[in-house]
């Protein structure tokens, strides 16, 4: 176990699936942070926290979160925080991605999206400021998607959000940098998680377009998360990383 997040509270978004969420988590407590493991799911969420704190030894705490409830999202900050203290470190990695034509998206399909993947992100960004401000200290990290460069047919509600996440990125850290407070991002490409699972066949093809010929993990991406949400990267802020084992280079 690394000690660099000693004594610092995280909350991640989305934390209890297989995916990049409880990568994060896990990696975030096996360097020292108290954590609070959050998803929509509540029995995934009770095993998340079974599994990180068995695995880790660390303190994890979990709590059932619909980002898209702008009001649940309020309280949970607070719950959390006067539980394990004020948050140090916010991974906004929740998110959902209706897949089908544009033609054929209802205008809630547009809306659920919006309110998962970017209004929350926000509001859960305006809620952790005043006392990361306090401390003059704070680690923002959300995590985008490639499909914010390409956008990918079927995609569209999730790769707007996406790109205006990247948006968001910048104007919080231009805004609080003078606070001590960063806010990063991470794009990335093909990980192989229950979504790529279910479309292997679609992607396949894409492998042999990636340099490193193979998915990304989604301990690739927790790393990258946790190197964004160090003293590693005290000097970065308002960046966007791809980490798609070369699959897209340009942005």
């Amino acid at each position: 176990m690394s000690a660099r997040f000693e004594g610092k509270t995280a909350f991640v978004t989305g934390a209890a699936g297989s995916g990049i969420g409880q990568a994060t988590a896990m990696r975030l407590a096996r360097d020292g942070a108290r954590v609070a493991v959050t998803d929509v799911h509540p029995e995934r969420t009770a095993r998340a926290v079974i599994r990180i704190s068995e695995s880790t030894g660390a303190q994890v705490i979990g709590r059932v979160l619909d980002v898209g409830d702008l009001g649940a999202i309020a309280s949970t900050i607070s719950d959390v925080e006067a539980e394990i203290g004020p948050i140090d470190i916010l991974v906004n990695n929740a998110a959902i991605n209706p897949v089908q034509p544009f033609s054929l998206m209802s205008i809630e399909d547009w809306d659920d999206t919006l309110k998962a993947n970017l209004t929350g992100p926000m509001e859960l960004i305006r809620l952790v400021l005043p006392s990361m401000t306090a401390k003059h200290s704070g680690a923002i990290v959300n995590v985008s998607s490639v499909a914010a460069y390409t956008s990918p047919s079927g995609e569209a509600p999730y790769a707007a959000t996406k790109a205006a996440l990247h948006s968001l990125t910048r104007t919080v850290a231009a805004e609080c940098g003078p606070d001590g407070i960063r806010c990063n991002a991470v794009a990335p490409g093909l990980v192989w998680t229950r979504f790529l699972e279910k479309n292997e066949k679609q992607f396949r093809p894409e492998i042999e377009k990636t340099p490193l010929r193979r998915y990304g993990q989604p301990e690739d991406v927790a790393d990258v998360i946790c190197f964004l949400a160090s003293e590693d990267s005290r000097f970065i802020t308002g960046e966007t990383i791809v980490v798609s084992g070369g699959w897209h280079m340009g942005n």
